[in-house]
């Protein structure tokens, strides 16, 4: 998979970022967070999976941008990472 298939775009349907990392939940494998790197900061944010829409144009934020905080990526320890879109 190339990665212009990891292109998160908000709401209005602009690029917003590009998804780097799944974090998955080691007990139910399923995807808990991406870490997303927001293209007009150059930042880091972990956003829970729930917080995205996958749509047949691609990924969208399905939250307001003003809810997205650059927080700690670092990788729970119930958790697995796997890189994407490098």
């Amino acid at each position: 998979m190339s990665s212009d298939h990891w292109i998160v775009s908000n709401r209005a349907g602009e690029e917003w970022g590009l998804i780097r990392r799944l974090i998955f939940d080691s007990v139910t494998r399923q995807i808990s967070f991406a870490d997303v790197v927001v293209i007009q900061t150059g930042h880091v944010a972990r956003i829970p999976w729930e917080g995205f829409e996958i749509r047949p144009e691609g990924i969208m934020l399905g939250v307001a941008e003003a809810q997205v905080t650059v927080g700690d990526t670092r990788v729970a320890e119930e958790g697995l990472a796997m890189d994407v879109g490098l």
